[in-house]
């Protein structure tokens, strides 16, 4: 499933279920939209999965809609590319692909 098979809005309840996974290449073009259209109340942080590709929950989803803290970079985005380019999966299928913790030993 892709981010265009994702009905908006979301629930926070049903976004906290699901990783938006994507490119090194995507997430750069995103942190370029969040430095000219984000907002430093909602900095999104992914994580590098075992075969890399990054992660976020997404939840970052809720706050795309009117009024939220990523409203304004969502309307910058290209969704032919974003919309198609994002994975969506079981939350707890992206974690199990989160490179071991070295502090975990």
């Amino acid at each position: 499933m892709t981010l265009a098979d994702i009905t908006l809005p979301i629930s926070d309840a049903a976004a906290k279920q699901l990783a938006l996974v994507f490119t090194p290449a995507l997430a750069g073009r995103l942190a370029e939209l969040h430095a000219q259209h984000g907002s430093t109340n909602c900095v999104p942080v992914p994580r590098v999965l075992s075969d890399g590709r990054l992660m976020l929950c997404a939840d970052v989803l809720t706050e795309v809609m009117p009024g939220g803290l990523l409203h304004a970079m969502w309307e910058a985005a290209d969704k032919a590319v974003l919309l198609a380019s994002v994975d969506v999966i079981p939350w707890a299928d992206a974690v199990a692909m989160l490179p071991p913790d070295p502090l975990q030993g």
